[in-house]
């Protein structure tokens, strides 16, 4: 189980990925400005946050020093079977990061089941990953977005019934 979900700003992509944390396991990271919305970080639900972007005269830059520890922590994570891999969100300073590219890639080969959140747009790395990966990406809108809730989450179920229960209903 596979979710690529990408939309417009503002239409609720991260509030989606925060309605489904709290019905399975996961690992991951989200991306969040701070208040000002001048600087941007990675938060690795592990624990580390990590500066990935900062503005300069308006206009969005990739911290490098960021990019390259967080190419470290996502090629390293550890991602069970029975966890949901959150990548929310994927954009357009992963341009700037080849390394973080790779990590991307190898940790969506090694999870079995992701939800992640591509920004809408051209960016080369997002249609390169959908091309070379196969993947589709489903956007979401104010019309449809519980309809995408209720399959995400109708999914899932359907992997939590599936999987072998070590005596209780735990599982994705």
């Amino acid at each position: 189980m596979k979710f690529f979900i990408t939309g417009e700003r503002n239409v609720g992509k991260s509030y989606l990925v925060e309605r489904i944390k709290p019905v399975v396991k996961y690992r991951g990271f989200e991306t969040r400005f701070d208040n000002d919305l001048e600087n941007l970080y990675m938060n690795f639900y592990e624990g580390d946050s990590l500066l990935i972007g900062t503005r300069e005269r308006g206009r969005l830059r990739i911290v490098e020093e960021g990019f390259l520890f967080a190419t470290k922590l996502l090629g390293s994570l550890d991602i069970p079977n029975d966890n949901l891999l959150i990548m929310d969100e994927i954009g357009f300073l992963e341009e700037d990061s080849p390394e973080f590219q790779q990590a991307v890639v190898s940790s969506l080969r090694r999870a079995k089941h992701c939800l992640c959140v591509l920004r809408k747009g051209n960016f080369s790395f997002i249609d390169h990953l959908k091309r070379s990966m196969g993947i589709g990406s489903i956007e979401l809108t104010e019309a449809n977005r519980e309809d995408v809730f209720g399959r995400v989450v109708r999914e899932i179920e359907k992997e939590r019934a599936n999987l072998p229960s070590p005596g209780g209903d735990e599982g994705i």
